[in-house]
């Protein structure tokens, strides 16, 4: 079983993205939000680790970023997107 991200981690990467949606850094909250959920799907909790990928796939888009495709796929293989 995966050892579930610390506290502290957790605060460092809500910090990031904090800082990256005050820079409006589209591909990093991209990057940061696949972060988040990959450690939600991790964690079996694919509630949460979908509404990361959600806003990762959203801000991916937006910034053009490579990873659109791949955020899309993890999103229709856990029947979230069509």
């Amino acid at each position: 079983m995966r050892k579930l991200p610390s506290r502290r981690v957790a605060d460092a990467l809500e910090t990031a993205l904090l800082a990256a949606h005050a820079r409006r850094d589209l591909s990093a909250l991209a990057e940061l939000y696949t972060q988040a959920a990959d450690e939600k799907e991790a964690a079996q909790d694919i509630d949460a680790a979908c509404f990361y990928l959600t806003h990762a796939y959203v801000f991916a888009l937006d910034a053009g970023h490579p990873s659109a495709p791949a955020l899309r796929a993890r999103l229709v293989a856990y029947g979230r997107e069509y």
